[in-house]
């Protein structure tokens, strides 16, 4: 008897990636259920990775098979099909069945996926085989010309945009076309990528996965991401085609720059401020984009960074015609940081952060990370100008403003000999000093409101009640995690209005009772930085931290760092 193997890693899913052909054997079994094979034997649907998908014919042998376990959603062995010779199977009441199978073959010669037939060995030997033929050609022709008419279909929609990078997705997420230049771009075949959930490739920071999820149309200028293991900063948009299909397009920063400048972007002056301290801040980045030196950004987590870089970059006559290109050095693992900056040497033809910011603004947080051998190479671009291109082994002219930003002062690296004296003093000529939220307080019901009619889509839809609510509770609050954790309080709160009584008491209840662990989130975070500035040396971060080696050892497996 021919060993069967089940029960792998969410088989189940494979299910999931072929909707349509369960649709299309359900169908074809419901018009041929009256023939004897059916009567006497059950039809099995396998996807191309031999997971069993539907099972149709007789009831009672059909119990049987799956008292073995050999439901839908089971792994079977490719040798235990029947593909190349009968194979057999031992039921539970002893008795030995025969099963036989036949790939669904798609013209380029590729397996759709496989149906077989089971039954005991007297009925339907002579017939089997032409039935199977038959059905396998039948669900052949069905599936490709479904897919040709959705090619055609989705081709049809962008006509417009054929060099576009993009993914067609269906309603349940999964990818039904990838268009050629996002498989050059991605270094990926289509065929890899058709019928798999966009999950299985992607992995979006938490808000962008939510709007996906939410199926809203959205759009992102610069985010962050994994695909297949390969870190990306791509602008991202997700619109709705029609009613079976969404459109997943990526594009450059540089090319999405162009359009921001038809935007009425942040500037300085536009800059809204209730607070003494942000002012005097804000006339000192105005004094500072007058010039080309490096502008350096100190602030804790949460405070605005970000944001006021690209404020100062809409700002600057010279640049803000280019691209903003921002790089996140806590986002990216320490063995990564030369390829993520300086570009690939793989010969993909990456190019460096340097080039892609040229004729614009490079904006680097969390430089307090920066290893010291790419200190080094930032040092002498910063005082040539010019960066050796590995793709085309030719040097190249940079003219472009830098920003950085940390949230530990550099300065106090530079006396524990972690960070270079010299770039230290090129990077700090113009230093901002971002006030936490505590410091600013006055902004508060500023930044609240708007951030609710951002939430809400316009002000009129905010009940003063609520509004009331949401400030007293905000005005009295600490915020470790300043702006970004008010903002994320506010939006969990927004989502969640309609079961509150709006008072004070009730929106505090609400974020007590929150799933959000704030002192959680910050001592995993602070023992991550600590461990990434200190190349993971496990005493002198414990010594740091003022805990014992026990606890950090506790605390790492704990946070899985």
């Amino acid at each position: 008897m021919t060993t069967i193997t089940y029960n792998v890693s969410e088989p189940r899913l494979e299910g999931m990636k072929s909707p349509e052909m369960i649709k299309d054997f359900i169908k074809l079994m419901s018009k041929v259920n009256q023939l004897e094979l059916n009567e006497h034997g059950v039809f099995i649907l396998f996807s191309h990775e031999f997971v069993s998908l539907s099972l149709r014919g007789n009831k009672a042998l059909k119990q049987e098979v799956e008292a073995l376990g050999l439901s839908v959603g089971s792994y079977w062995q490719p040798d235990s099909i029947g593909l190349v010779e009968e194979a057999s199977i031992r039921l539970k009441s002893k008795q030995s069945v025969l099963i036989s199978a036949l790939p669904v073959m798609s013209h380029e010669g590729r397996a759709f996926g496989y149906i077989a037939y089971l039954c005991e060995e007297k009925y339907g030997h002579s017939t089997r085989e032409y039935v199977l033929t038959i059905l396998a050609e039948y669900l052949a022709q069905t599936i490709g010309l479904r897919q040709q008419t959705t090619e055609e279909k989705i081709n049809h929609l962008f006509v417009e945009e054929q060099q576009a990078t993009f993914l067609a997705l269906d309603n349940e997420g999964f990818v039904v076309h990838a268009s050629e230049p996002f498989c050059h771009q991605f270094n990926i075949k289509a065929t890899e990528l058709i019928n798999s959930s966009i999950y299985e490739y992607f992995i979006f920071p938490p808000k962008v996965k939510l709007q996906l999820a939410q199926g809203q149309p959205f759009q992102v200028d610069s985010v962050d991401f994994d695909f297949a293991g390969e870190l990306k900063q791509l602008c991202v948009t997700y619109s709705q085609l029609d009613s079976s299909f969404k459109l997943l397009k990526f594009s450059h920063p540089i090319e999405k720059a162009t359009e921001n400048t038809q935007r009425l972007l942040p500037t300085l002056e536009r800059f809204e401020t209730d607070s003494v301290v942000m002012s005097r801040v804000l006339n000192s980045a105005k004094e500072a984009v007058k010039g080309n030196s490096p502008i350096y950004i100190m602030g804790e987590e949460g405070t605005g960074k970000r944001s006021l870089a690209l404020t100062i970059h809409n700002s600057c006559e010279r640049f803000k015609e280019g691209p903003f290109i921002a790089v996140n050095l806590h986002s990216a693992k320490r063995e990564d940081l030369s390829a993520l900056l300086l570009g690939g040497e793989d010969g993909s033809g990456t190019k460096s952060k340097f080039e892609l910011a040229n004729g614009g603004t490079l904006y680097i947080e969390r430089i307090d990370l920066l290893p010291g051998v790419l200190q080094a190479a930032l040092t002498h671009i910063i005082l040539t100008k010019t960066l050796f291109d590995l793709n085309t082994n030719t040097s190249v002219n940079l003219n472009f403003r830098l920003i950085t930003s940390s949230i530990r002062p550099l300065e106090d690296l530079v006396h524990e000999r972690r960070f270079c004296p010299s770039l230290y003093f090129y990077l700090t000529g113009a230093t901002l000093q971002l006030p936490n939220l505590q410091n600013r307080s006055e902004d508060i019901p500023m930044l609240l409101k708007r951030k609710l009619v951002e939430l809400a889509g316009n002000e009129t839809a905010i009940e003063d009640s609520f509004l009331q609510a949401m400030l007293e509770y905000a005005e009295k609050r600490v915020w470790s995690g300043n702006i970004a954790e008010m903002y994320k309080w506010l939006e969990h709160t927004f989502l969640n209005r309609e079961n509150l009584v709006i008072d004070a008491n009730s929106v505090e209840s609400a974020s007590l009772g929150s799933p959000i662990q704030p002192l959680e989130e910050i001592e995993k975070r602070e023992i991550a930085n600590a461990l990434s500035m200190l190349d993971r040396k496990y005493n002198t971060v414990a010594d740091r931290l003022g805990i014992s080696l026990s606890t950090l050892r506790r605390k790492i497996a704990k946070y899985e760092l």
